[in-house]
């Protein structure tokens, strides 16, 4: 664990950071490449990329702060600081961010923002969708190395244990947990081959974007089960398992990616057998 990756002069760098701005660049160069091969303006695409930064930002941002409101309320903090993700002093970096929140604003956003430049939408959001899964997966090295969203006590072989100067060993005394950073970033990684092979066959425009959405609700689903929550996340108990904010907007994210992807797929059948 290395939440401070160097440091210049008095400030401190952070691990989170280097890694979210390393995220960024990679899908942002994998989806120039490949918009050009597609005849879609690498210029367009850099615009839609600095707009999903910035919201993606803020959606993150917000989704964290409405599960976590008591941290805004007297005596812990204050309404301001709800506006304010980054750390002080000589600290240069974010706290407390949700990704789901993320993902659903800043793809409202994008999608927003291509059909208002008249771009092709569908097929853009496709060319961008495995970039975000890149980005996961980069991006959760950072989480690793920051020693944040970590996972339930556990024991065996994909169980890891935090020094003892962490929050993860003073929350469960020194317990070895699910490396949930890992299994985040390994699932990225895949999904970004799957959709980069999908991407590849285009079978019909949205499907890449379509099954984007419809993985990463299933995997925040699942891996939720084994994630430490805070009790504020939480919305209720099914049985002994508690589900939470993260996993209701990940089921909407897999409700809406499956019937998008059904959807597309029936236009594009009833398209072909449509007489010429």
């Amino acid at each position: 664990m290395h939440p401070i990756l160097f440091r210049v002069g008095s400030y401190e760098v952070p691990s989170y950071g280097v890694f979210l701005t390393l995220a960024f660049a990679a899908g942002i160069w994998v989806a120039q490449r490949r918009a050009a091969a597609r005849g879609i303006d690498r210029e367009r695409i850099l615009d839609v990329c600095m707009l999903i930064l910035f919201t993606s930002i803020v959606g993150a941002r917000l989704l964290w702060v409405v599960t976590h409101l008591e941290q805004f309320q007297a005596p812990h903090g204050s309404w301001t600081d709800a506006l304010n993700p980054f750390r002080g002093g000589a600290y240069v970096g974010f706290a407390g961010l949700s990704v789901l929140g993320g993902v659903v604003l800043a793809t409202v956003s994008a999608l927003g923002f291509l059909a208002w430049k008249q771009m092709p939408v569908l097929a853009t959001a496709d060319v961008l969708a495995p970039s975000v899964a890149l980005g996961q997966a980069i991006t959760r090295i950072g989480c690793l190395l920051n020693g944040c969203c970590y996972g339930l006590p556990c024991s065996g072989a994909f169980c890891i244990q935090y020094p003892p100067d962490s929050a993860v060993h003073a929350a469960y005394h020194g317990a070895a947990v699910h490396a949930t950073p890992l299994y985040s970033a390994a699932a990225g990684l895949l999904f970004f081959v799957l959709l980069s092979a999908l991407l590849r066959r285009a079978p019909f425009p949205g499907a890449v974007f379509a099954a984007f959405l419809a993985l990463v609700g299933l995997e925040r689903i699942f891996l939720d089960l084994v994630r430490h929550q805070d009790a504020s996340v939480v919305w209720l108990h099914l049985g002994d398992t508690p589900f939470t904010a993260n996993q209701a907007v990940s089921v909407g994210l897999l409700v809406a990616g499956v019937a998008l992807f059904a959807a597309l797929r029936g236009r594009a059948r009833a398209g072909e057998a449509a007489p010429a």
